[in-house]
Order: C-alpha cells, then structure tokens, then sequence
C-alpha cells in the first residue's frame, strides 16, 4: 500500500484514481480540522494563504517526517496540484525516476512531470512564505509558453542531429546510445544560460552547450578515463561549491558542509564535463576524505589566483568581485586572505553562483548598508543565472566561514535575518565607531 493513498493498488493507474478519490475530502477534512477559515477555491490567489498555513502547521522540516504531519503534507500536495492542473489543465500521474512513488501533475502544456511534494517541503525549507506563488508565476509564464516550447525543441532537434537516443523527465534530458554510457542532463541551467539572451541566439547557445557534453561522451565512450587509477586522477581534483540541499540524484557525493546553506564537493576536472567524487569513488582510494579535499583545494589554489575588481558604486559602498574563472571562483572563498579584501573584522561576502564571489572587507558602520547592498546583488543573480550556490550572506575570518545573514522575500521586500554570531560582530563595529577619537 502506498504511502499516499489508503486502499492497495496494482498499478499506477489504480493508484492514480485512488488519489483522486479521496483529495476533495482530504483536503475538506485537513482545512476544517486546522484552518477552518480558508476558503479552497483552488485559486492561484489562495496559494499564498495556502503556504501560511503550511508554514505554521509545519514549523520545521524534520516535522515532516513525522506520522502527525501526513494529512497536512499529503492535503497541501494535492490542493496545490489541484490549483495547478484547475488552471492550466493536465493530468495526475504517478511519479517516475526521482518523483517514483508519489502522485505528480503533468501540465498540458508541458509533458515533464511535476511534484508538488517537491515546493511543499522547498516552502518548510526556505520558509520565505513565496515558493507557491512564485511556482505559479513560473509555470504560467514559462512552461508551455513559446520560450519553452523553442528551447525543447532546438534540445531535441541537437540530439537528434548527434544520434543519441533520449527522453526528457523532470526537466532532465536523459540520453543512451551512440556507444556512450546512458547520461544524465539537467536541463535548468541551460534555461537560465538562454533566459537572458534574444532568442535569435538561442540555436547557438544550445548547440554550444550540448556539444561540449557529446564532446565528453565520445571521448568517454573511445578513451574512458579509468577512475580507480588515483595518481592519474590526482591532478584532475578540484573543489567546488554547491548549494548545501543539492540533490545527489541517488548516489551520496563527497560533500562538507562549511556553513548553513554552503557546502563543499571535490569534483574531477574532465576539460568539457565536472563529475562529482561519490562516497563509493572515494572507497576505491587510497585516501581519507579530509585529505582529499585538501588535495582538491590545494590543486585548485594552484591554479592561480583571480582578478580582484573594486565595484566601489556613486554612494561609496565597497565591495570587490573576483574574476577569473567560471568553474571554480566559489572555491576562493576559503582563501579571501590572499586578496586585498579583508578588513579589521574579516569580510562580508556572497557566492550566489559558480564564477561569482561579492566581497565586503569589514572595517566600518558602512557594513550595515553594504550588507544589505550584498543580499540584494545575491538574490537577483541567485534567482538568475546558470549554477546557482547561495542567496545568503557569508562571514570570513581569519580563514573560517560562517552564516552573516540569511536573505528572504517578503512581497518586493528583502529580509535579512542576521544570525547571532555576525550580530555580535555588528555590535562590535558600531561600538569601536562610538569610542573615544
């Protein structure tokens, strides 16, 4: 029997139905119990009234897990679903590959599946009370829109054109054949790559893109590179780094986690492709994971430092951008003290994607402004750009990071939520500015 519905099912067209059947009283049963005063229109307007509620039914993530919080989570996935699939038509079905095994919509406008249960726990997560209403926007502005239908369309025409066999779920191409090992490709950095650009380049973009992912593949599929020989694949180790939820799409990758919402991988540098060290990689060398991240830091270093930028701006904020390398800039931020950007209290600094590092040196009361200045520069070009890591801001000191602020949406509005360690740290700057001289 199935997590989601209450009745034994063969098939998934059986459990299908049986969700169907009992989401109206689900749904009428969980708001009269906790909410009774929410109106389910199914309107994309009650979303937003529907995140509240979540959010305070569900208080933290690990409640999820709980067996007292499966009506709210299972009534919130169909009621979003629902509102969805009432506006923008499609089906319920049920969850193939990573979404195997819980029920997902599929729009008319967009054959990928889609699971809610994925934005009900992203809004626990995040808890910035926006990820319903911003999965709307979304959904009605870009899938099945033209946009979508050119980029899918120029995708498949390109893979066609290379002789691979492929399939597109969850927005991740999946390819097979043409002697190459079956491969796996996300498709939203390349939505966030094209976003920005007249469409007119679009067919440039995407071919450059996915070549240099066939370039890999054959040379994979001619040469394979042998992963178990370490001392050949000791100079490919790099660090990068990533969002700390980063999906490992079923195989656990070597990660650390530096601070809340940053965490750190080792990847090996194969020229057109970054492939991320597995846990069961690693068991096959010779090596402790501490060591190995040295490693990969210390090969990183090696390669040189970056171009450091003074984007002092008309009002007088300083903040400094490092430039240089688009795979590996985040890993700098282990290292600011080898550039001229730290102040007396070590430097406030972003990472929002891969290639882009902000930096405030902290030294003065200006940090309260320029803090700000920072979060706002993280959430656009978080929200924005291909490999997102962090929208959060970061404390460096004396080579240690840590959480500064934690950035959400509220309406047009950011909210810095400051943690306690940089508050202090705060306190300490506004007091040294009140002294004597």
């Amino acid at each position: 029997m199935s997590f989601w519905i209450d009745v034994p099912a063969e098939t998934d067209e059986e459990r299908v139905a049986a969700w169907r059947r009992q989401l109206a009283p689900l749904v009428a049963d969980v708001f009269a119990t906790y909410s009774a005063g929410f109106f389910a229109d199914y309107s994309p307007e009650s979303l937003a009234e529907l995140e509240q509620f979540v959010l305070a039914a569900l208080p933290d993530p690990a409640i999820m897990k709980e067996p007292s919080a499966l009506p709210v989570v299972k009534a919130a996935v169909g009621y979003l679903g629902e509102t969805l699939l009432r506006a923008g038509g499609g089906e319920w079905l049920w969850g193939q590959g990573k979404y195997a095994g819980m029920p997902c919509v599929a729009l008319e406008a967009d054959a990928a599946q889609l699971a809610p249960m994925e934005y009900v726990t992203k809004a626990v997560r995040v808890r910035d009370g926006n990820q319903f209403t911003r999965l709307w926007s979304r959904v009605e502005a870009g899938h099945g829109a033209d946009s979508a239908d050119l980029l899918l369309t120029l995708v498949e025409t390109i893979v066609q054109n290379h002789g691979y066999s492929y399939t597109i779920e969850s927005d991740e191409l999946l390819l097979s054949g043409n002697g190459a090992s079956d491969s796996v490709l996300p498709l939203d950095n390349l939505r966030r790559k094209v976003a920005a650009e007249p469409q007119d380049q679009w067919p440039a973009l995407v071919a450059d893109h996915l070549s240099t992912m066939f370039a890999e593949l054959d040379v994979t599929a001619t040469d394979p590179l042998d992963l178990d020989d370490f001392e050949r694949i000791r100079p490919l180790l790099r660090a990068r780094m990533y969002p700390e939820d980063m999906a490992d799409v079923g195989i656990p990758v070597v990660t650390r986690t530096l601070a809340p919402g940053l965490a750190q991988r080792v990847v090996i540098d194969q020229v057109n492709t970054i492939v991320a060290v597995t846990y069961d990689r690693l068991s096959h060398w010779q090596i402790p994971e501490q060591d190995l991240f040295e490693l990969a830091e210390d090969n990183t270093h090696d390669d040189g430092l970056l171009t450091v930028e003074d984007l002092e701006d008309e009002d007088g904020e300083r903040i400094f951008g490092l430039y240089g390398s688009g795979d590996y800039a985040s890993a700098h931020v282990r290292w600011l003290g080898a550039y001229p950007v730290v102040g007396h209290w070590g430097a406030a600094f972003v990472v929002p994607c891969e290639g882009t590092v902000f930096i405030h040196p902290l030294n003065g009361t200006d940090a309260y402004v320029t803090v700000g200045t920072l979060a706002k520069m993280a959430m656009v070009t978080h929200a924005e750009r291909p490999s997102p890591v962090s929208p959060s801001v970061y404390w460096w000191n004396d080579g240690i990071i840590e959480l500064a602020a934690e950035v959400r949406e509220s309406g047009d509005e950011l909210e810095l939520h400051v943690s306690a360690e940089f508050q202090e740290v705060m306190e300490q700057i506004a007091e040294y500015a009140d002294g004597p001289g």
